[in-house]
């Protein structure tokens, strides 16, 4: 199963894209914790799945959450 998040927002520059997974990592300054995209990011993993990520600055972002047919618990 496949699930694609994307947004027309102002993207992201590379050196975010490559610590946006990374715990207490934000961009958001006081306003956010930096463990949301961390989270979905090992809990994908805990299943099987991945989650990747397109982006480019002025054009936005695609997130793309994989997950197998058959859940592993």
């Amino acid at each position: 199963m496949r699930l694609f998040i994307e947004d027309n927002g102002q993207g992201m520059s590379a050196e975010v894209k490559a610590r946006i997974f990374e715990a207490f990592f934000s961009t958001k300054g006081q306003k956010g914790t930096g463990l949301g995209l961390m989270i979905i990011d090992r809990t994908l993993k805990m299943h099987h799945g991945e989650i990747r990520v397109e982006s480019e600055e002025g054009k936005g972002t695609t997130f793309t959450l994989t997950l197998p047919k058959t859940l592993q618990v």
